[in-house]
């Protein structure tokens, strides 16, 4: 029976696994429900979307984006960046990955999908999509600065997981020890994978087919983001500070500023802070 994703990810709070476990459902989600190779076919044909919302990848490399776009005329003005299926279908049958990005600004399933999962979950939700040739994979050993939620559509994919101590960190980054993987985990249709934030990782096409997965990566506000909330608090609530700090002395202004920090992060609901910090990382990531 296929689960909406905010029934999975509310399964891997309840269980105590979000940050802390991976966790695999079998058949869970219907593809149909989702995006698939005929439709994203479709897109490519009718040149419909432009880069970077698609680029191609191939073993953690980028190549130039102008070997597989092309210029259309739009009302009167030649613009670039727009799919060129031809070369892309080409690059893939050479081993490259192709990927779409922020489905949710122009998939209508993909964004229902985000908004039930930012319903429910206090994270910025973006979305991608890795269609990639068997026994390929289009990118290194990696992790992520974010939760992950992978759907596979089509095919089969072994990813493989890298959470050994001292391997999971909060931020992005490729230095990964890759060479003893800590679990192995093929997805078939329907499968779905949940990652906490900063579990290294890599996913290869099973042999003999190609494979097409969503991804949804959560992210949740970081210190750094709660700090610039009240930063924008500050600044909205002591206006003749911050605009005629230069008729002070320096010492007057270190008073009057530590003394209004402390107010404005006194009287700040903890609810309302995060969802401050919340609404801004959402912004950036749409």
């Amino acid at each position: 029976m296929s689960m909406d994703l905010a029934s999975l990810l509310g399964d891997v709070r309840s269980a105590g696994a979000w940050g802390n476990a991976y966790k695999l459902w079998q058949g869970a989600v219907a593809p149909a429900d989702f995006i698939n190779a005929e439709e994203i076919e479709r897109l490519l044909t009718a040149s419909l979307i432009r880069w970077p919302y698609f680029m191609v990848l191939q073993d953690g490399q980028r190549p130039d984006p102008a070997g597989y776009t092309v210029a259309r005329d739009v009302i009167g003005q030649s613009r670039g960046g727009f799919a060129d299926a031809a070369k892309i279908r080409r690059l893939m049958r050479q081993g490259a990955t192709l990927k779409l990005s922020q489905l949710s600004d122009w998939h209508r399933p993909t964004r229902k999908a985000v908004q039930a999962i930012e319903k429910v979950i206090p994270a910025a939700v973006a979305t991608y999509v890795f269609w990639t040739p068997p026994g390929q994979r289009g990118m290194l050993p990696h992790r992520d600065a974010s939760h992950v939620l992978a759907l596979q559509m089509e095919g089969r994919k072994e990813w493989r997981l890298y959470a050994q101590p001292g391997q999971i960190v909060s931020t992005a980054g490729l230095d990964v020890d890759a060479r003893q993987p800590s679990h192995t985990i093929v997805l078939e249709p329907g499968d779905a994978l949940y990652l906490p934030h900063g579990w290294p990782h890599d996913a290869n096409a099973v042999d003999g087919e190609s494979s097409l997965h969503l991804t949804f990566t959560l992210t949740e506000p970081t210190p750094d983001d709660l700090i610039e909330a009240v930063l924008r608090r500050f600044c909205a609530q002591h206006h003749d500070l911050v605009h005629r700090h230069h008729a002070r002395t320096l010492q007057q202004k270190s008073e009057e500023v530590l003394t209004a920090l402390a107010t404005v992060i006194d009287g700040y609901d903890a609810d309302a802070w995060l969802e401050s910090a919340l609404s801004e990382i959402r912004k950036a990531v749409g």
